[in-house]
């Protein structure tokens, strides 16, 4: 009786078995897929707090490329996000933060509330965004490298004009790509810009004007960022055709079009 009890539960135990070890199974093959998710996830959030290349997400080869002329600058101040297309603005803590120093750069008012300088700032922008930096030389100031300096505080300040929604995406665009023909038609590599960025940021410094980096920069440092290939200033061709078309003449005036 009891052998004949046995063999009538020995399949439903084995099925009960079975389904606890598929059950286990599942759960095993769940927590995996969460801990390859997690750890992606986690160099994601590293490569964009370093800044690699990865970090340049805009969907637009060519506006990455524009916005990695302020790498050192942007992710010292925002780290991951300025060049992300999925970053819908700044949070209220960034915004304090970059409020002053974008207005400073743009030589506005600071009592202005978001309205007035939403209403303003195309304007000034498409007048004036080519001399910024570049306008009131020191004597003695390289103007080369004072250019290379300029460019890379133009679309820093750009950017970050559109992270705090005071610049239609069109017009942030538009600017953007032309002052990153102009870093092209100045220089002729990453490695020539870099150097020449670091020398203007020394010599904007010397004369005690406020830059919002924090740190030194050498010529060595930049050698290092043009060597390492997770840095965008290696990874991005410096060569790269930057589409006319994606900054409409109407975006520069024309006296400064030849510059």
């Amino acid at each position: 009786m009891i052998r004949k009890l046995f063999f009538l539960a020995l399949p439903w135990a084995l099925v009960y078995v079975l389904g606890r070890i598929h059950w286990l199974l599942g759960l095993l093959a769940l927590l995996g897929l969460f801990w390859i998710v997690r750890r992606s996830w986690r160099r994601v959030k590293e490569a964009r707090h370093r800044g690699d290349v990865s970090s340049y997400s805009t969907g637009n080869d060519a506006l990455n490329w524009a916005l990695a002329l302020a790498h050192p600058m942007a992710f010292h101040s925002i780290q991951g996000g300025f060049a992300d297309s999925h970053l819908s603005g700044a949070d209220e803590t960034l915004a304090a933060q970059l409020r002053p120093m974008v207005l400073h750069h743009l030589g506005m008012r600071t009592d202005l509330d978001d309205a007035s300088i939403a209403r303003q700032l195309p304007d000034l922008l498409r007048q004036r965004w080519f001399m910024q930096d570049l306008q009131k030389l020191h004597p003695g100031d390289d103007p080369r490298a004072a250019m290379a300096f300029a460019c890379a505080r133009a679309a820093f300040y750009v950017r970050c004009a559109f992270l705090l929604s005071w610049l239609q995406e069109d017009l942030h665009k538009q600017v953007l790509l032309l002052n990153a023909r102009r870093a092209q038609q100045c220089f002729g590599s990453w490695l020539e810009f870099g150097t020449a960025y670091a020398r203007g940021r020394r010599q904007w410094i010397a004369q005690g004007r406020a830059d919002v980096l924090g740190k030194a920069v050498g010529e060595e440092e930049v050698a290092q960022w043009v060597a390492d290939p997770r840095h965008p200033w290696h990874a991005m061709d410096w060569r790269l055709v930057l589409d006319a078309s994606d900054a409409p003449a109407q975006a520069l005036p024309a006296h400064a079009a030849a510059t």
